[in-house]
């Protein structure tokens, strides 16, 4: 059964242009435009809400990519973040520069429908030209709409582990009937959660990822989608965690673990 990460709080209000299709370069491909954003000379979070109902991105969508188009000036985008209507979010670090005129291209792993937002960090270049616009558009996917009404990345609760105060090592079994899985997301419950390592094995043996988080989670956040080892998705057999609650008089904490299909 699949249950889906809790909405996030998110901030800021933007209303967006009105929607439009085109082709794409190659002639062949499906656009819609999802709106465009002013981008100040600072560096700037903006929200770009997409004031859509499910009715739309069933006909719309689902949707490959993203295509951001610099015009006016250039503008350095640093991160995109998009958020789906079930909650779940997908950072995207681009950290370049987009020339005026010209375009890049986000892959949103996999047919993706239902969002909620589009939050950038970007500013534009410094010169004469004025400040620049960002225009956003999304490629249509060439199968059908999908079927899911919270259709975004299929987020499955693999577990939940209690954590005291005393660095601990726990090994979550997850096993071949759970699925497969691209990436996985780590959420922290009660109490802040020291996170010191992680190690993911697999279904079919072969190397595990040895993934050294060394982070601390806030009793409510969830971690950012952790990449896992491959280009397809794999069977998780166990998770190894090493990790303790931050001492405080909140008591023990709870780690809930996601893994993302």
């Amino acid at each position: 059964m699949f249950r889906m990460a809790s909405a996030m709080a998110l901030l800021l209000t933007l209303m967006i242009a009105p929607t439009a299709a085109q082709r794409g370069p190659g002639g062949g491909d499906r656009w819609v435009t999802l709106g465009e954003q002013k981008v100040g000379f600072m560096v700037d979070r903006d929200v770009l809400r997409l004031n859509h109902n499910e009715d739309w991105f069933r006909r719309e969508g689902p949707f490959s990519n993203l295509r951001l188009t610099a015009e006016r000036n250039d503008i350095h985008i640093m991160n995109v973040r998009v958020v789906y209507l079930n909650g779940f979010a997908e950072d995207f670090r681009v950290d370049g520069m987009v020339r005026r005129g010209q375009s890049i291209d986000i892959d949103l792993r996999g047919d993706r429908s239902y969002l909620r937002q589009i939050e950038f960090v970007y500013r534009s270049k410094l010169s004469l030209k004025g400040e620049a616009r960002l225009r956003v558009d999304a490629r249509v996917a060439r199968r059908g709409p999908p079927d899911r009404p919270d259709a975004g990345p299929r987020v499955e609760l693999l577990g939940t582990q209690k954590i005291g105060f005393s660095v601990d090592r726990d090994v979550l079994r997850v096993g071949r009937r759970e699925g497969r899985f691209s990436r996985i997301a780590l959420r922290a419950l009660d109490n802040d959660i020291e996170i010191l390592d992680m190690k993911v094995f697999y279904g079919r043996g072969g190397p595990p990822d040895d993934i050294q988080i060394r982070r601390v989670l806030r009793a409510g956040q969830r971690s950012e989608p952790i990449d896992l080892r491959g280009r397809e998705p794999r069977v998780i057999d166990r998770i190894e965690f090493v990790y303790r609650a931050r001492p405080n008089f909140r008591g023990a904490a709870t780690l809930e673990i996601y893994g993302v299909h």
